[in-house]
């Protein structure tokens, strides 16, 4: 049962989160962070907590699909690589983040327009308290073909899961791209 739990959700306390943000979500929480359309020429800032493996990769995955994006993260410091295993998951992936290095959101320069795409609803207080209101924010989830609020971090977790988390970003980005 532990293994499937920690496959699935990385760990015990990941499982209560989703069911967490799930409940929440499915009582109309999330509502007001609609999974728009970005318009052609609008910016996609993706936003996670550490800018290691989460934003890194969607920024080079929806850049790979034509769109202008960037990421920064709410808990890091600047100038980091990208973590080994998203480097490798995203080589796997034909993606490059060698040269990635992290931004945290007080040194990234947000635009106007920009569409904050963030990881998991915690993100949305943070950033709010961070950054200010004002800015069209998303869940990165709630653009999957089933619809989460919920991404889990992959950082402290095990491979498998590691890549059902980067995955879940990916599918997220191919239909923010569509």
């Amino acid at each position: 049962m532990n293994g499937l739990v920690y496959e699935r959700f990385g760990s015990r306390y990941g499982l209560l989160r989703f069911i967490g943000y799930w409940v929440l979500s499915q009582i109309g929480v999330y509502r007001r962070f609609p999974a728009s359309r970005p318009k052609s020429n609008q910016r996609v800032v993706f936003v996670c907590s550490g800018n290691i493996c989460r934003s890194p990769l969607a920024e080079v995955y929806a850049q790979s699909l034509g769109r202008d994006a960037r990421s920064c993260g709410l808990d890091c410091t600047d100038g980091h690589p990208a973590d080994p295993r998203a480097r490798k998951f995203a080589r796997s992936h034909g993606l490059d983040l060698e040269n990635h290095m992290t931004v945290n959101v007080r040194n990234f320069e947000f635009q106007n327009d920009d569409l904050i795409v963030l990881m998991e609803p915690s993100h949305i207080a943070a950033f709010e308290n961070k950054i200010g209101r004002g800015y069209p924010l998303a869940l990165a989830g709630s653009y999957c073909e089933r619809p989460v609020p919920y991404i889990h971090d992959p950082f402290n977790c095990n491979s498998k899961f590691f890549a059902n988390c980067e995955n879940k970003v990916m599918e997220a980005v191919r239909r923010i791209c569509d």
